[in-house]
């Protein structure tokens, strides 16, 4: 096998990581109807501070530049922190919109972290119609309100901050996926010491606490170990092109959990994405 034959291989045994966060990633939505008493704030940093604890066993693993843990662990923090701000200011609808920049922003910021990236017309629009078909399928019927600017601009940064961390990967290849469990201990940790020194700890029932457990086992703990070694390991359009399945699966998970139907919003945003997925391989 040549080289590039091995590379290519890599690649597309990166993307089965992708996949498998994105699905986790697609439960949070369901797991937080059942802690809708909680703080996000807490749930925020008690879910990253176990998804912290799962890489606790290699934790010989997380030798790292200072400068990644720096980088790493702030976008980590601030990004939570912002996004969970943004929600509490803006209308929750349009601030998920915004937030779902992120892959498009991945794709468009790629040069600026990867020698190897570069920018296309076709990878481009590959990112905006997965952005469109994440738009359709977070209900188009919805009037999004007019909010607080500050918290739609929030959002934006919030996106920034994420594409920022996801590509941060691609910088330090060598760095092993088990030190992210170094960046959500630090952040979780901080995040339940800003909720504590404003309020007292929550008394939570049994379905919330195993709620919050699952969170920082899946969609804010072991999904972020899958979704690093994805972004070192295969090519980054198609990874952040892919994730744009997220908001789709979420919608179409709460329409069965709340049993609604499947409507024809989440169908449309379905083929959109699928459409952007074929685009992005092509371009690439």
């Amino acid at each position: 096998m040549s080289s590039y034959d091995s590379t290519v291989s890599r690649s597309q045994f990166g993307i089965i990581p992708a996949v498998v966060s994105v699905i986790i990633w697609s439960t949070l939505a369901v797991s937080v109807t059942y802690c809708q008493n909680v703080s996000p704030m807490f749930i925020t940093g008690a879910a990253l501070f176990i998804g912290g604890l799962i890489g606790l066993p290699w934790f010989r693993l997380w030798a790292m530049p200072r400068r990644l843990f720096v980088l790493g662990t702030f976008c980590m923090l601030a990004y939570h922190v912002i996004y969970f701000y943004a929600l509490q200011l803006a209308d929750p609808i349009g601030v998920s919109l915004l937030h779902y920049l992120w892959p498009v922003l991945i794709v468009v910021m790629a040069p600026l972290f990867v020698s190897s990236g570069r920018l296309t017309t076709r990878s481009i629009l590959a990112g905006l119609v997965g952005f469109v078909g994440a738009v359709i399928s977070c209900n188009p019927d919805h009037s999004l309100g007019e909010g607080n600017w500050l918290g739609y601009g929030l959002a934006f940064v919030s996106a920034i901050l994420w594409a920022a961390y996801s590509l941060l990967a691609k910088q330090y290849p060598g760095v092993r996926s088990a030190s992210v469990g170094l960046f959500c201990l630090v952040s979780g940790a901080a995040c339940l010491l800003v909720y504590r020194a404003g309020a007292q700890w929550p008394s939570l029932t049994p379905s919330e606490t195993w709620a919050i457990v699952y969170m920082g086992l899946g969609p804010m703990g072991g999904a972020f170990y899958l979704w690093d070694y994805a972004m070192k390991k295969a090519n980054h359009e198609q990874v952040a092109v892919l994730s744009y399945a997220t908001p789709v699966l979420s919608t179409a998970f709460l329409a069965i959990y709340l049993q609604v139907g499947m409507q024809w919003y989440i169908w449309v945003g379905a083929g959109l994405v699928v459409c952007s997925m074929i685009m992005s391989r092509r371009a690439t």
